[in-house]
């Protein structure tokens, strides 16, 4: 009993919606866009049902930085968004998470990667959208999407609160000989 017939199917993916957010964005003039969401999608398992995962995903599109006079403007790259994706797993400690090359039919080839765990267990996936897929869209600027479930990323250690020492820090400590006298 869907709300509207977009919502008829269940998702395969977070990024159509993503997608349709930034062309928004776009056609009302917004020239730079970070959007992230997490949501759930459904995955076929064979012939007895549906996976369901919690995943992470996110856009980016337009300018790298936000306007300003000490930066020159450049569009945002694979690398920007690769930068931030590290950031996100070096949370879980070193060694939990890696990127390494890999191949998405809606992504750019060669400006693809996948995540992947300690185990070799592929969770996600980073990438520059594919040139037909972003004419399709309609999107006039290189947008680059990542993907990652949320379970083995949630699973990470996360650091704890310790108190803060009350007490002012010693910065340097003197000793002193005095004589008796």
């Amino acid at each position: 009993n869907p709300i509207s017939a977009e919502l008829a199917h269940m998702r395969l993916s977070l990024w159509p919606g993503l997608l349709q957010a930034a062309l928004y964005n776009q056609n009302r003039q917004q020239s730079r866009v970070r959007l992230f969401e997490i949501g759930r999608r459904f995955r076929p398992r064979g012939n007895d049902g549906v996976d369901e995962q919690t995943v992470i995903s996110g856009l980016a599109t337009g300018a790298a930085f936000a306007e300003q006079w000490g930066l020159a403007v450049r569009p945002v790259d694979f690398y920007d968004v690769k930068g931030d994706l590290e950031a996100l797993l070096a949370l879980g400690g070193p060694g939990r998470f890696r990127l390494q090359p890999g191949v998405h039919p809606a992504l750019h080839p060669g400006q693809t990667a996948e995540v992947v765990t300690g185990e070799g267990r592929v969770i996600g996936v980073l990438g520059v959208v594919h040139p037909d897929v972003q004419a399709k869209t309609g999107l006039d600027k290189s947008t680059i999407l990542f993907e990652i479930e949320l379970d083995p990323v949630q699973a990470a250690i996360i650091p704890e609160f310790r108190e803060i020492s009350r007490y002012p820090a010693v910065r340097r400590d003197l000793a002193l000989i005095v004589d008796n006298q």
